[in-house]
């Protein structure tokens, strides 16, 4: 039988790139010296793009520029760095002449020449260019369990967003998603450490591949569990927890080269991320050894003063921000930033020697990525976006993560002879498929996105006899008449089975915050009127966070988890649904059955049992647990065995057992390994994901896979910050196998 190794990746490059390139820091330093302090200050500031274009005249043909205010930040303010899109995407031309003509400033009207770097939220693929590829979300793509799809669609994205002259992205998301409420949910590659550090990794390891775009890691650090749930709000975590949930990815992201940092909007404890030197400095570049940008999120420094109120003026805001550890400033707007730090350092506040520590990393990315030399990409590189490989990796990437959660009766696939209603508000929306991020910040403008868009309905009615659609309700209101729940029931009558689509349409940081998790009344109100008329329903979920439904998913025949799947998402789902493709999709999180049970799969076992032990509604059960997936054909795990049960620190265990397809659909199963501490000096989770792997069975196809554990994997993080191994027993747990392990001290 073949075998399957889990292997770490071989990091591709130095943390420090500046011990890479000799050539680079030599240029940097020649730079450097020739500079003032306001050129200096200049490169530490960054600006969104509305700031230099003219008031009106953005279109998808091109953002019209203000030649006066564009010199202006350029020439006289010497800015380093502008971002974003000015309200929708553009297609390459157009990037291509709105970064060119800022490029031809920097380069040929100042002093120095020192070209710009332009940056761009391309969270799921190119999102901002017209005609580029769309991924999956990152919460779709966590559940693939796939590091060769996270770094595949990295490499894709960066040479789409390369190819549209760009060569700074604000992504990967490393954010632990363990606040479901928060709007950036569906950022991030859910609820555990493991699964974001290893796809994170993956993800920038693909988007560098080429060296000419730099991979930004965000939110450093914590951002993903706001107590309130609401976008930038404080987290209350101990550093214990942070460095137990939240630091792992940004640490081996880092250790695989990323370029940039950017920092976490909201605070941990009371102390805004903005103006934290233990977790910008100590932290990120002492401990972790990060040599690359930080930057801020937008308008952050200024917020210091503003919303946090750690600061009573905006210079003062400027001086923790500078002191704390950051680089560049996303203003966006305006230069308060470099006048009140031009003053601080005249003022002997700020020293200077910490401008050039700022001044040199930000150089030596524009080095590092070729700008120094060839400011502009070619752009013939344009025939690169959107190529026919890059539409199937979406496709693939698409279907991978399709969840198949509940199949009673084994209700799917639907025979295509089936007569079929396609009813809810997801059905015929282009942005329940994509979410934010896409075309527009929101993603939620039908007007923005192409023609070519294939919803749900198109993609079902390609294969069903017999379609009908009403839509039954919108997302947050009733449908119309003639639309409304009343005709979807009518129509129920004609037909042999429902594929009901619900979710939310697409939205973007805090717009997207919300106070209750419940799925709006009238959508719900649209599933019972249809679970009552008895015909089978197959309730297609469309959402960037887990909504709460559990009275219709407990009634439904069957229930699809799509997350916001992109451009592919909708022929996905529809193959999905008829058998094409049997769904491998694993569920991330842990999708929560009431409205304050939203513990994550880690939790503790006082959790576990609850406080009443004599019900058992009091402990832990939510209505899908993390890692829960079903596929059409069954998969058999088998002769668990451990290559030693006596671990010693320093040392590995080998952890194998067969895994077989015993069905007739080919198959690529996630191969989750657990792991639970029975005693512990810091209470111990129930249960650890501590590795995992992607396996392909074809019909009957047998595997060995092995999953090799070091003794570090199974430490936890003690009060000090630092990892502790706790001798004592561990259970081992694949499927419903169980091994036993016996750590020593």
């Amino acid at each position: 039988m073949p075998m399957s190794t889990l292997a770490p990746v071989a990091d591709p490059r130095p943390a420090t790139a500046e011990a890479a390139s000799p050539a680079h820091a030599a240029r940097v330093a020649a730079l450097l010296r020739r500079m003032t302090l306001e050129e200096k200050v200049g490169q530490m500031t960054q600006l969104a793009v509305p700031a230099v274009a003219a008031a009106e005249g953005h279109s998808p043909a091109g953002v019209r520029l203000d030649p006066a205010r564009l010199r202006h930040a350029i020439v006289d303010r010497h800015v380093g760095s502008i971002l974003n899109v000015y309200d929708q995407a553009l297609t390459p031309a157009a990037w291509h002449d709105l970064v060119g003509e800022i490029q031809r400033v920097a380069t040929t009207e100042t002093r120095l020449g020192i070209p710009v770097i332009y940056g761009i939220d391309a969270v799921h693929g190119m999102n901002y260019t017209l005609g580029g590829t769309i991924f999956p979300h990152a919460i779709g793509m966590a559940a693939t369990f796939d590091r060769d799809l996270a770094r595949a669609t990295g490499e894709v994205t960066a040479r789409e967003v390369h190819a549209s002259a760009i060569p700074w992205n604000f992504a990967p998301v490393l954010d632990a998603g363990r606040q479901p409420l928060w709007p950036r949910f569906y950022e991030t590659y859910g609820e555990d450490a493991l699964v974001a550090r290893e796809l994170g990794r993956e993800a920038v390891i693909g988007m560098q591949a080429g060296g000419r775009v730099a991979a930004t890691l965000k939110h450093y650090l914590g951002y993903g569990a706001p107590r309130t749930g609401r976008d930038r709000t404080p987290a209350e975590l101990s550093r214990r927890l942070v460095r137990e949930h939240h630091l792992p990815a940004f640490a081996a992201a880092i250790r695989a080269g990323a370029a940039a940092v950017m920092v976490n909007s909201g605070e941990i404890d009371g102390e805004p991320l903005h103006a934290s030197r233990y977790w910008l400095t100590d932290v990120l570049r002492d401990e972790l050894g990060f040599q690359g940008v930080v930057v801020t999120d937008w308008e952050d420094i200024h917020f210091l003063h503003t919303r946090h109120r750690v600061a009573p003026s905006i210079r003062e805001a400027v001086r923790l921000a500078i002191e704390a550890g950051i680089d560049v400033s996303m203003t966006p707007f305006e230069f308060g930033f470099a006048d009140h730090l031009v003053a601080l350092v005249r003022e002997g506040q700020v020293a200077e020697a910490r401008i050039d520590e700022s001044v040199r990393r930000v150089l030596f990315l524009k080095a590092r990525l070729g700008l120094l030399e060839s400011p502009m990409a070619d752009r013939a590189l344009a025939s690169e976006i959107g190529t026919a490989s890059a539409r199937a990796l979406a496709q693939e990437a698409a279907d991978a993560s399709i969840t198949l959660l509940a199949n009673r009766g084994a209700m799917l696939p639907l025979a295509r002879e089936a007569r079929v209603l396609v009813a809810g508000p997801a059905a015929r929306s282009a942005s329940a498929l994509h979410g934010g991020w896409s075309y527009t910040w929101q993603g939620n403008d039908p007007s923005r996105y192409p023609a070519t868009v294939r919803t749900l309905l198109d993609a079902i009615g390609a294969r069903a006899a017999a379609v009908q659609h009403v839509a039954g309700s919108g997302f947050t209101a009733a449908a119309p008449a003639g639309s409304d729940v009343a005709a979807a029931v009518a129509a129920a009558r004609e037909v042999d089975a429902i594929v009901l689509a619900l979710g939310e349409e697409g939205y973007a940081e805090w717009v997207g915050d919300v106070d209750d998790l419940t799925l709006p009344e009238p959508q719900l109100a649209l599933a019972r009127a249809l679970l009552a008329t008895g015909k089978p329903v197959v309730l297609v979920l469309l959402e960037g966070r887990p909504r709460l439904l559990a009275e219709i998913a407990d009634g439904a025949h069957a229930v699809v988890m799509g997350y916001w799947p992109g451009a592919a998402g909708a022929e996905a789902i529809a193959r999905v649904l008829y058998g094409e493709v049997s769904p491998s999709g694993r569920l991330p999180f842990t999708y929560p059955r009431r409205p304050n049970a939203l513990d994550t799969y880690d939790h503790k076992y006082p959790e576990a049992l609850g406080l009443g032990l004599q019900r058992a509604e009091d402990g832990f059960r939510p209505l899908f647990e993390f890692g829960h997936g079903l596929s059409y054909a069954p998969v058999a795990y088998a002769d668990l065995t451990l290559d030693r049960h006596r671990l010693t620190r320093g040392g590995t265990v080998t952890v194998s057992l067969t895994v077989r397809n015993e069905g007739a659909y080919p198959v690529r199963e996630s191969v989750l390994l657990f792991t639970r501490q029975h005693y512990a000096r810091i209470t111990p989770a129930v249960r650890r994901l501590r590795a995992f792997a992607k396996v392909a069975l074809a019909p009957g196809e047998s595997r060995i896979v092995r999953l090799v554990l070091g003794a570090e994997d199974l430490s936890y993080v003690g009060h000090d910050g630092r990892p502790v191994l706790e001798a004592g027993p561990f259970d081992v747990q694949v499927g419903g196998l169980v091994g036993r392990l016996e750590v020593e001290g």
